[in-house]
């Protein structure tokens, strides 16, 4: 049987593509544009990454202390989310980390005062760790698991990721593409961990089996 290309890599193929298109075209007028009127010197935008900073901290205790209490059971719902949060999270940070080694890209600050732009592989002793950003990485790495398996609350995961996206162009801190990036990189990593820990969404009930995420591989 052929199977139809997966959602991750339509995600992968279509960000590329983006990227491209905002490094050429958007990355350079955002951040002029940015830098021109000070949005980077306004302390209130700090306030959404530094919000998810203390909760991916908060997310990482809550499993250390869930799987430490003994509560993980394969049909439990809310130890086996919390688990694959945080397994993603950290998946994730490391790829990410190998990524923005790998690519080298300069950041705004560096473009700005000194005129340098783009990528330059392998060079992070120069401080171009700006490709992908790693607060949307993560952010999207918690999102993308909790999309799945609470899509109740959809609503809201959009406006905190947006509002983290937003904050990290607003402050200059990492280009458009930079962002788009790590949302791209979050997400697909969440894509698979779902596959891999079998989240389902909660369906509305109550008792276990009926209001519970169901854990079962999807048909090819």
């Amino acid at each position: 049987m052929v199977c139809r290309p997966s959602r991750p890599i339509l995600a992968l193929i279509l960000g590329g593509i983006a990227v491209v298109v905002c490094y050429f075209f958007v990355d350079r007028p955002v951040a002029w544009l940015m830098n021109r009127h000070r949005f980077h010197s306004d302390e209130f935008l700090l306030w959404p990454s530094l919000v998810f900073d203390g909760l991916a901290y908060l997310l990482v205790l809550a499993t250390v202390v869930v799987v430490a209490s003994r509560l993980w059971r394969p049909a439990s719902p809310l130890p086996t989310l919390l688990v694959a949060m945080t397994t993603n999270l950290v998946v994730t940070t490391w790829i990410k980390d190998l990524l923005k080694w790998a690519f080298g890209r300069a950041g705004p600050a560096i473009w700005i005062s000194n005129g340098v732009y783009g990528f330059h592989p392998f060079d992070s002793a120069g401080g171009f760790l700006s490709f992908p950003s790693g607060h949307a990485a993560a952010t999207f790495a918690v999102i993308s698991l909790l999309w799945r398996s609470r899509p109740q609350w959809r609503s809201l995961y959009l406006l905190v990721g947006g509002l983290i996206c937003g904050t990290l162009v607003g402050l200059n801190y990492h280009f458009v593409g930079d962002v788009i990036a790590g949302t791209m990189l979050g997400s697909v990593t969440g894509a698979w961990a779902a596959r891999i820990f079998r989240l389902q969404p909660l369906r509305s009930g109550g008792r276990a089996g009926q209001g519970t995420t169901v854990f079962r591989r999807r048909p090819c």
